[in-house]
């Protein structure tokens, strides 16, 4: 019916390791998109009257 419900298991080991490797591929992300917003404020920082103004 499908392919991919009689392929074998992956090793313990090998598993393991793409695991390991997706871990750290997202804990990467995590830090590039918390840390971005500092980063632009502190590119940002120079300009004397920086304001958000929202009107609706």
């Amino acid at each position: 019916m499908f392919p991919g419900m009689f392929m074998r298991k992956p090793d313990k080991a090998a598993a393991l390791k793409q695991l390991k490797s997706h871990v750290a591929m997202f804990g990467a992300w995590v830090v590039v998109v918390r840390v971005t917003p500092y980063i632009l404020h502190f590119l940002n920082r120079d300009k004397d009257n920086l304001e958000l103004r929202l009107e609706l």
